[in-house]
C-alpha cells in the first residue's frame, strides 16, 4: 500500500486520460476503504474447534443511548460469565457464540460515564458488580438461533443519575421478538 501511495504523484500526472484517472481514482478509492473495514469477531464461549454459525447461538447484549444537554453516553448489557467461566476484557465483546443447550449467563449493566474523571468509574466499577446491577439468567440455546439480552435500569431519584439507581431488571429476546426470560424472571429480588 505504501509503495502505491508513492506511486500516487506520478500515476497522477500521467492519468491525463479521463478514463486512466478514473480508474486510479477508484482503486484510490477502493484502497482506503478497505483499510477503514471492521469485522467484529464474537467470543467464542464453547470448547473445542470453531464450529459453523449453524450450529451455534448467538447472544448479544442490547445498548442504550442516552444524552443530556451536553453529552451523549451508550450505556451496554455486558457479559461477566457464561456458564461460570470469566470472560476477560469484558467490555470488549458485545456478541457471544455459545453451544446449544441450557446456558447460565451472568451479565451487568454498563453504565457510560464519558470523559467524566474521578469516583465516577470506580463506581460503575462497584456497581457492575453488585448483585442490584448484575444477574445470572439462566436460558435454553438453540442451534442457529440469535438472542438479545435487554435490561431496564430502576431509579428512586432522578432517572440518568447513577447515584439514585436502584437495581436494573433483565429479560432475554429471540430474533423474532419473543421473549425467552421474561422480566419477571430476571428481576431484581432483594435478599430478605
Amino acid at each position: 500500500m505504501l509503495t502505491l501511495l508513492r506511486q500516487l504523484p506520478a500515476l497522477l500526472a500521467s492519468a491525463v486520460n479521463p478514463a486512466r484517472l478514473r480508474v486510479v481514482l477508484l482503486l484510490l478509492g477502493t484502497m482506503l476503504l478497505t483499510q477503514c473495514t471492521v469485522v467484529e469477531v464474537p467470543y467464542k464461549a464453547y470448547a473445542g474447534e470453531p464450529r459453523p454459525a449453524a450450529e451455534l447461538a448467538m447472544v448479544s447484549g442490547d445498548v442504550y443511548y442516552r444524552k443530556d444537554w451536553l453529552n451523549s453516553y451508550v450505556d451496554a448489557v455486558r457479559f461477566m460469565r457464561i456458564d461460570g467461566h470469566e470472560i476477560e476484557n469484558s467490555r470488549d465483546w458485545e456478541h457471544i457464540l455459545l453451544a446449544p443447550g441450557e446456558r447460565e449467563l451472568e451479565v451487568y449493566y454498563s453504565w457510560d460515564m464519558g470523559a467524566r474523571i474521578g469516583l465516577a468509574p470506580a463506581l460503575v466499577s462497584y456497581a457492575s458488580n453488585r448483585e442490584s446491577m448484575s444477574r445470572k439468567l439462566r436460558i435454553r440455546a438453540e442451534a442457529g438461533k440469535t438472542y438479545s439480552v435487554k435490561a431496564e435500569p430502576v431509579f428512586n431519584g432522578d432517572p440518568g443519575d447513577i447515584g439514585s439507581l436502584a437495581h436494573v431488571d433483565f429479560w432475554v429476546e429471540d430474533s423474532d421478538g419473543r421473549v425467552v426470560l421474561s422480566k419477571e424472571e430476571g428481576r431484581f429480588r432483594p435478599a430478605r
